[in-house]
C-alpha cells in the first residue's frame, strides 16, 4: 500500500542544492510529489509511494547534503492520494518545474553534477572517520512484514546486507566492524525462527570466513558460548583460530550477547581468580578485550536506544539512528553515517 510522507525541514536548507538532492533521492526510489521553500525559511517535502522508498528519503532528509545544515525536522505519515505524476521542485514564485531545469538555470548542469561527485567522494573517504563501528541491525522482521514476506526472509536479506557493509567498510577507513546478530533476549522468539537463525548464522560464518581470510581480517565472537547451537559454536571457534594472525582489521559478531550479561560474566571471572575489580581489570575480562572502544554505534529502523549494546565500551561512542530498516541500510546510507560522524566534535568529557 502506498503512503504519503509530509516533511518539514529547518536549518540552512533553503536553496537549489537541498531541493535538487532531495529530488535526486526521490527519483532514485520512484517517489512522486514536490519540494519547496517556505516563507519562514523551512523546506516542505511531500512524497508518495511505498514505505521503503519514503523511509530512504526521510533518512536522507535527517542528514541532508553536505552543503546544508539540518537543525530541525518533523514529519507525518498520511494516506496517498495519487495526485502526483513525478517529483518536482517549486521555485520561490510558486511555479513547479523539473529539478534539472531549476539547477541548470541557477548554476548549470555541469556544476551540479561536479558538486554531487565531490559530495560522494567526501562521504566515502572522510578525514576523521571512525575506526570501530558497531551496528545494531534492527527491522528485519518489520521489513519483511511490510512486503508480505515471512520473518526469515527479512533475516536473510539482513545477512546479505551485512556482507555488503563489511566489504564497504574498509574503503571508508573503518578498521573494526561489529554486528549484533542475536541478543540474550532473542531466545524468547518462536522456536522455528530461532532455529532458522542458527542455521543462517552457520552459513553466514562459512561465507564470511572466506572473505575475512582473503582480506586478512580477524574474526571475534562476542557473547555467551554455553547456549549456542554446538555446530555454530564450533564454526565460530574455528574461524577465530583461522584468523587469529591478522592484527590490523577485525570483524566481530555478537551472538547471544547482552551488555549486562557481559559485565556480569567479567566480574564473575575476576572473583573466581581473586583479582581486584577496577576499570582496567573489568575491561580485560570483557568479550571485547583487545579491541578499541567503538567510535560510532548505528541503530536502524527508527529505534533510538542501545538496548544493552556495549554499555561499558560505548560510553563515549557517537550515536547514529536511522528510520530505515536494516535491509534498506545500503552502503550509500552507511557512507552518510560515516560522513555525519566526521562532522561531529568529540570532546570525551573535556
Amino acid at each position: 500500500m502506498n503512503k504519503r510522507l509530509h516533511i518539514f525541514v529547518s536549518g540552512r536548507v533553503q536553496g537549489v542544492f537541498y531541493r535538487a538532492s532531495a529530488k535526486r533521492v526521490a527519483d532514485q526510489h520512484g517517489l512522486t510529489g514536490f519540494a519547496r521553500n517556505l516563507p519562514d525559511g523551512r523546506v516542505e517535502i511531500v512524497a508518495e509511494d511505498g514505505e521503503a522508498g519514503l523511509r530512504a528519503l526521510l533518512d536522507w532528509c535527517y542528514r541532508g547534503s553536505l552543503l546544508a545544515n539540518v537543525d530541525g525536522l518533523s514529519f507525518d505519515w498520511l494516506s496517498a492520494t495519487g495526485e502526483f505524476n513525478n517529483f518536482q521542485i517549486s521555485r520561490d514564485d510558486g511555479s513547479l518545474i523539473v529539478d534539472q531545469v531549476h539547477a541548470l538555470t541557477n548554476l548549470g548542469r555541469r556544476v551540479l553534477n561536479r558538486v554531487d561527485k565531490e559530495v560522494e567522494q567526501t562521504v566515502v573517504a572522510p578525514i576523521n572517520g571512525p575506526k570501530h563501528v558497531v551496528i545494531i541491525p534492527d527491522g528485519n522482521r518489520r521489513w519483511a512484514r511490510e512486503r508480505g514476506l515471512l520473518s526469515w526472509q527479512g533475516h536473510k536479506e539482513g545477512i546479505e546486507r551485512t556482507k555488503e557493509l563489511l566489504k564497504a567498510a574498509s574503503g571508508m577507513g573503518v578498521k573494526h566492524m561489529t554486528f549484533w546478530g542475536f541478543s540474550t533476549e532473542n531466545w524468547s522468539r518462536p522456536d522455528d525462527e530461532v532455529g532458522w537463525l542458527m542455521k543462517a548464522f552457520i552459513q553466514a560464518v562459512s561465507e564470511l570466513g572466506k572473505e575475512l581470510i582473503k582480506n586478512k581480517t580477524a574474526f571475534r565472537h562476542l557473547g555467551r558460548k554455553d547456549r549456542l547451537d554446538p555446530r555454530l559454536l564450533l564454526d565460530l571457534t574455528k574461524l577465530e583460530r583461522d584468523t587469529a594472525e591478522f592484527k590490523d582489521k577485525t570483524f566481530s559478531m555478537a551472538l547471544d550477547y547482552g551488555g549486562r550479561d557481559e559485565i556480569t560474566r567479567a566480574i564473575s571471572k575476576l572473583n573466581k581468580q581473586n583479582k581486584p575489580t577496577n576499570e582496567q581489570t573489568i575491561s580485560e575480562e570483557l568479550d571485547t578485550a583487545g579491541l578499541p572502544d567503538p567510535d560510532l554505534i548505528i541503530r536502524t529502523s527508527g529505534e533510538q536506544r542501545l538496548s544493552g549494546m556495549m554499555p561499558w565500551q560505548g560510553t563515549y561512542a557517537e550515536l547514529y539512528f536511522t528510520p530505515l530498516h536494516f535491509p534498506d541500510f545500503t552502503p550509500d546510507q552507511f557512507a552518510l553515517a560515516i560522513a555525519d560522524y566526521g562532522n561531529r566534535q568529540r570532546r570525551f568529557g573535556a
